[in-house]
Order: structure tokens, then sequence, then C-alpha cells
């Protein structure tokens, strides 16, 4: 139970629990102190009296502890025992050579702990019980009012008795004031410490906010014109004011913005639940060939719009590894989308897979004109500003932010490069531990 106070705070930015494990010390020192104090007195031959009343005040004071550690009752303890200590140095006051003996001592001992334990009212009305009782004695000494017992036969005992007395009190004021400034520099680290997760915490929540703001502005934007779109259609065709001709065309086109819509969705939908990260990803044993092969065949579909053609080429041995497949799908999925968009009708988009026995690389190369360097840098960022494909395609601005996050997740590099000066080269590297 005692460990519990002495050692580490439980709650580094609990006071009220810093000053509870102050008081323990305080207490353990003043007891020390009694017993130091009942060995002196012995050996220079004080009053006995004052030994008998220092055991007396031992054994309340050990009650008081008790108080303390096994019942909580730390405001009661500590009043009791400044009560304690209070009765004794006024009593000592009488028995001890009055204002020549080591009273005055206590008492400085006594408002330290004053100061370091208590509140406004209570810090006031023991500082005025110390102070004032201690000076009434003494004016009443001085005018002879009262009569104080002489223990000290020769001025060597006397100052042998206060320069204990100093020592022991100096000793304890250095020990007390020492722990409570280390103890509220803990306190204070704790605090900043706690100032800073809290900052940043809230700089997180900013930027998630800041996103959300964005993506509701880029969806509003996407969403409007296909939804535009449909609604006009659907009242010229209600109108019936098209002909057959007309009307394939505007098929068509709807069907290319349904495209580009899904893809807008699919986009966002993958991002949210990046950001709200509620599984952790899965690892599953997967055919690197294989996968290749699947993407280049899920997005040959999307690709025949343009008469483009993705090919598919294994540099090295095929692997079978533990991988997050789910998530590199839809990274090559982003990847390949994009190649599609910016490549001409008629291109031959590629998609390579670079392996050793050290890395996993997937590079998706497409024919057209570079992304300036000036661009290049924020290629990944969110809310990026997006381009029109070679067909007026849209982007939304957050598919490679996206793809960037789960790669980096995950512990893969995604990055860009430009291959040759007419070929963009997107590249996802992956560590095979």
């Amino acid at each position: 139970m005692l460990n519990r106070f002495f050692t580490k705070e439980n709650d580094p930015g609990n006071l009220e629990q810093l000053q509870h494990r102050i008081a323990l010390i305080f207490v353990f020192l003043t007891f020390s102190a009694i017993l130091i104090f009942g060995v002196t007195d012995y050996l220079l031959g004080l009053n006995p009296i004052l030994g008998k009343v220092r055991v007396v005040y031992a054994i309340l004071f050990a009650a008081c502890f008790v108080l303390m550690v096994r019942y909580q009752k730390f405001f009661l303890a500590m009043n009791l025992m400044l009560g304690l200590i209070l009765a004794f140095s006024m009593f000592n006051y009488f028995f001890n050579d009055g204002f020549q003996g080591p009273t005055i001592f206590n008492l400085f001992v006594f408002v330290v702990a004053v100061a370091i334990f208590f509140k406004k009212p209570w810090n006031l009305i023991w500082w005025v019980a110390c102070i004032g009782g201690y000076l009434l004695l003494f004016y009443l000494e001085i005018r002879e009012v009262i009569l104080v017992s002489k223990n000290y036969s020769l001025p060597m005992d006397l100052f042998w008795d206060n320069a204990i007395s100093i020592f022991l009190c100096a000793i304890f004021i250095f020990i007390g004031i020492y722990l409570l400034i280390i103890n509220y520099q803990k306190q204070q680290e704790n605090l900043l410490s706690l100032q800073k997760e809290n900052e940043q915490q809230l700089a997180e929540l900013t930027s998630l906010d800041r996103k959300k703001n964005d993506l509701i502005a880029l969806l509003s934007h996407d969403l409007k014109g296909p939804i535009y779109s449909l609604n006009s259609t659907l009242e010229l065709v209600e109108q019936g004011i098209l002909d057959g001709r007309e009307l394939g065309e505007i098929l068509e086109l709807l069907k290319s913005q349904s495209f580009q819509l899904n893809q807008v969705l699919d986009n966002t939908l993958d991002w949210v639940t990046s950001e709200l990260e509620t599984k952790s990803s899965e690892k599953h044993l997967t055919d690197l060939k294989q996968l290749g092969e699947l993407m280049r065949e899920t997005m040959q579909i999307q690709a025949m719009r343009k008469n483009q053609r993705i090919d598919f080429e294994l540099f090295g041995s095929n692997q079978q590894v533990y991988l997050e497949s789910k998530e590199v799908k839809i990274i090559l999925k982003n990847l390949l989308d994009n190649a599609i968009k910016f490549a001409k009708s008629g291109e031959i988009i590629r998609l390579h897979l670079v392996l050793s026995p050290e890395q996993i690389r997937w590079e998706v190369l497409n024919p057209g004109e570079n992304i300036p360097e000036e661009l290049q840098p924020s290629l990944f960022e969110f809310g990026a500003k997006s381009s029109f494909g070679t067909q007026k395609e849209k982007g939304t601005g957050i598919g490679l932010s996206l793809c960037k996050k789960i790669a980096e997740s995950l512990g893969m590099k995604l990055g860009y490069q430009a291959a040759s000066p007419n070929t963009n080269l997107f590249f996802l590297e992956i560590a095979i531990n």
C-alpha cells in the first residue's frame, strides 16, 4: 500500500495526489525528527518531561500516518498533526528556555508545512495561530508574566541544542521544498506533454475536418454535372423530342458519365474507409503473377472504351507471398485508371511486375506528356489539382492521396518518375520480409 504513494503517481495530472505523496514524506520526516530530538534531549540532560511527551507524540503521529494510508483521510490527518506540532511547540517553549531555546526553529518548519499543504483559509488560520501564539508567549515571558524552565547549565549545551535544531530544521525545510519543486517540475513536464498530445490531436482533427470539407466540395462539383445531365436527358425523353440517333448519342454520353461517377464514388468510399480505419489490413497468400493478370483483365474493360490495350509483363521469377492484396488492388486500380485517363486512344499501357528476393515492384507506364516538375511534389496530396483526361475525363483529386496514405500505412513506397520524355511511370515498392 505504501508503494502506491511513495512511487510515481498513477495520474500525472492529479495535483491532489501529488500533495498526498509529499504529505506522507512530511509525516515520515517529522516522525524521524521527533525521535532524533528525543535522543539529543536525553544526551543533553534536558527536562525528562520533554522526552515522555515526545514518546506520546511519536505514537500519535503513527496513528495519524495510519489514518492517512489506510483510511485516506489526508486533510483530517494533516490538521491533527499540525495541531499536535503547534501544541508541542508551545509546550516546549515553557520547558526549553523559552525564546532562547530551539522552539522558534520548530515554528519555521511548521510555517513551511502550512504553506505547502493548505489553501485559504486554512493556511492563514494555521499561520496566525503559529506566529501569534509564539509572539504572545515571547511577550509574556519578556514582561515576566510567565516563567520558563532553564535547562542549560552551560552555554555550550544551549549552543549544541540550537545547532542541532537549526541543522535538522534546515534539512527538513530543504527536503520539503526540494521535493515540492521536483514533483511540480515533473508535473509541469507531464502537463506539457499532455498539451502537446492535445495540440497534435487537434491538428489532426482540424486536418481531417479540412479534408472532409474539401471532399464535400469535390463531390458537389463532380456529381453536379452527371446528375444535371441525367435530369435534362430524362426531361427531353419524357417530352419525346429526341430522335433515335440523338437519343443514342446522349445515352452513350450518360454511360460514360455514369462510369466516371462510379469511379468518384469508389474512390470516395475507399478514402472514407481509410480515414476511419475501422479494421486492420489482412495479409493473404497471393500469387503475384495471377494478381497482375487479374488487374490487367479487370482494367482492360475500361481501356477498351478508348481503344487502348493493357499489357502485363513479369520480370523475374513468380512468387507467392503473404500480402495485403486488397489494398494493393486499390492502389494498382487507381494507377491504371489514371493511365487510361491520360493516355490517348489506341495507346498501350504497361503494367510491369519486377521481382527480386528482397522486393516487389509494380510499375504502371503510360505514354503521354510528362507531368511538369513543379506539380510532381504535390501529386499525392489530398485535393491536388486534377487535370482533364484526353477525352475530358474529370478526376476527383483524392485517388493518389488515398493510394499514398494506404501505401505508407502498410510500409510500402509509392512514387512517380518520368521514365522517358514521353512516358510517365508510377511505381509501388513492397519489401519482402
